[in-house]
């Protein structure tokens, strides 16, 4: 089972790609294209053969793209990254079946708005 890196804490796939209404899947491939010894990273779009770590993105229906992970490209980086796609192209079909309406969208957003200030608030003394 993938971790799903880039999703809000303890979010399930299917319940975000419903949520935010995904509807396609676009993955970049990056490297870091900083000169050796600096100390800052440049991170540029690269060809697949050049790339050091790949982001898988949903692009919801307004056209807006959401981060769902990122991945190494190693051996077993690659075979994460097919994993993770697959799961998302099954997360956004089982989503089409049933989309949610307007008054379940607001309200799944309103509920994963007060579950994350409530996170970042902490315990209160």
């Amino acid at each position: 089972m993938i971790s799903f890196n880039c999703l809000p804490e303890q979010e399930v796939l299917a319940d975000f790609v419903r949520r935010e209404c995904i509807e396609r899947i676009d993955i970049r491939f990056c490297r870091d294209d900083a000169a050796e010894g600096a100390s800052e990273t440049s991170i540029i779009t690269c060809a697949p053969a050049e790339a050091e770590f790949a982001t898988i993105y949903g692009i919801t229906d307004l056209g807006e793209a959401r981060a769902i992970h990122d991945v190494d490209l190693s051996a077993a980086g690659a075979d994460e990254l097919a994993a993770a796609c697959r799961a998302l192209f099954v997360a956004i079909l089982d989503a089409r079946r049933d989309p949610p309406d307007a008054a379940q969208r607001h309200q799944a957003e309103q509920d994963a708005i007060s579950a994350l200030s409530g996170h970042l608030s902490g315990p209160r003394d």
